[in-house]
């Protein structure tokens, strides 16, 4: 069960940093418990709005739905006058993400920004805790 009093302050704080992200999604989700990505908004202060859409039953591997995903959450977008969101990828009973993980993160990136929606941060929540995906040099690798 979230912590409703620590996500309503979260709620009335812009997101600023990474930190600031990871907290709000650990408020939100708390921990994994099933595989599906949450879409979180936010204004253009960095306030997150009120909204979440949770989406499950995604297929393993992203395939030509991507292109609707990323116009269902760009609609969204326009609905609720949001600046930016974040991507949670909610993994039960993974301690990292898996190949089929990396091409989703991969391919909503590329279709999100196709929409010209921006893409505040990508969250991974697994057995590991919550992390903020981070692309270095190249290689896949998680922040701590």
């Amino acid at each position: 069960m979230p912590d409703t009093d620590m996500l309503d302050r979260l709620i009335r704080e812009p997101v600023r940093t990474d930190d600031d992200v990871v907290r709000l999604v650990t408020a939100v989700i708390e921990r994994a418990i099933r595989p599906q990505c949450w879409v979180l908004f936010l204004d253009d202060r960095g306030m997150p709005i009120p909204f979440l859409l949770p989406i499950a039953d995604l297929p393993v591997e992203p395939d030509e739905h991507v292109e609707d995903f990323a116009a269902l959450i760009a609609d969204v977008v326009t609905q609720l006058g949001a600046a930016d969101v974040v991507l949670a990828w909610e993994r039960p009973d993974a301690d990292r993400l898996a190949p089929a993980d990396w091409g989703w993160i991969d391919a909503c990136a590329c279709a999100l920004d196709e929409q010209s929606v921006r893409l505040r941060a990508q969250v991974v929540v697994h057995t590991g805790g919550t992390a903020v995906i981070e692309f270095d040099e190249g290689a896949r690798a998680l922040a701590s």
